[in-house]
């Protein structure tokens, strides 16, 4: 309030915990002791209003740093959740704050007012991009706003991003199962919702097709991420005349899917197919066979992510792309 971010009314009590990062329990406390110093006013089915402005101690606006995404953080995986949590901790010991923004009206627009509205209502000293689209990256671009992209920039557009090497993890996993005799390769994924998930189809089909004078051929079956639809794809695959001998799966719930369908439908693995998962899940650890998978290195993202997010802050004005080659875990899936 001091510093003008909010005009005459407050924000409402959900979009305060999730810029605060606190309980509704909590944050009525602390509004309910405004209201009692008169710094804030509650009107039955009204936001709060500003009374006055109590000199008091806050964040400046370029003391913000600002993670743009499309869902609630409750619904993100293990990993990105922890990356989050490094990230705010490593922001909070340079004298800066993580706020997130949820929106995913914003991730499905078609125009830019949304965007525009957003930076200059919050105007922090740098955003964090999470699944974003390429509107949302070629606006950022245009605009030249200060951003780092978790994950991979779409064709065409230069923005700091750190993700797993897609281009080094596919090669290696081909490699993999040609080395073991394979020949008939299929790539499971889901329809591309990500630049990593597009990259992660060039990446297998190029790398298949510098072996066809091996005879290797490599195809990629899209699906559209629900259990039956993953099962469809699979039963279809298996049913052709010359069946694909080895899987490459792009997510780790969707190879728990393929694997367990594969077992129920008597196929044996790796005798019969062998598989690979591009993710590792902490659930994967506990499947028999043991699953063959590449592991990304927390530490590693977070060490480069706070880098890229620090230089962002600092102004330095490079662009850099990191690309970390996850770790490959032997497992009996690959045989």
């Amino acid at each position: 309030m001091q510093s003008g971010r909010w005009g005459g009314w407050l924000p409402g009590e959900h979009a305060l915990c999730a810029q605060l990062h606190v309980g509704r329990k909590t944050l009525r406390a602390a509004l309910d002791r405004l209201q009692q110093e008169g710094v804030v006013k509650c009107e039955r089915g009204r936001r709060r209003s500003i009374v006055s402005r109590k000199p008091a101690v806050a964040a400046r606006q370029s003391e913000r740093v600002v993670m743009l995404m499309p869902t609630e953080l409750e619904s993100l995986d293990p990993f990105l959740v922890y990356l989050i949590d490094r990230l705010r901790a490593y922001l909070a010991e340079a004298g800066f704050q993580l706020e997130t923004q949820t929106s995913q009206a914003l991730f499905r627009a078609k125009g830019v007012v949304g965007l525009e509205n957003l930076t200059k209502a919050l105007n922090p000293a740098g955003w964090i991009l999470l699944h974003s689209t390429p509107l949302i990256q070629r606006w950022f671009r245009t605009s030249e706003l200060p951003c780092v992209v978790l994950g991979s920039c779409y064709e065409g557009i230069r923005l700091s991003s750190v993700d797993m090497d897609h281009d080094a993890m596919c090669p290696h996993a081909v490699n993999q199962l040609i080395s073991r005799g394979h020949k008939r390769l299929t790539l499971i994924t889901p329809k591309p919702v990500t630049a990593g998930d597009i990259r992660t189809e060039i990446a297998f089909v190029e790398a298949a097709a510098q072996k066809r004078t091996s005879g290797i051929h490599g195809d990629v079956m899209r699906h559209d991420g629900t259990v039956a639809a993953v099962c469809a794809r699979v039963d279809n695959l298996m049913s052709r005349s010359q069946p694909p001998t080895a899987l490459l799966v792009s997510r780790g719930a969707h190879f728990l899917t393929v694997m367990t369908h594969l077992l129920s439908s008597g196929a044996r693995i790796p005798h019969d197919v062998a598989l690979i998962a591009c993710e590792d899940e902490c659930y994967l650890e506990a499947i028999t066979p043991t699953v063959a998978r590449y592991s990304k290195n927390p530490k590693a993202f977070v060490a480069n992510a706070s880098r890229l997010v620090m230089n962002m802050i600092r102004g330095t004005g490079r662009i850099e792309e990191c690309k970390i080659m996850p770790r490959f875990i032997r497992g009996q899936t690959l045989g």
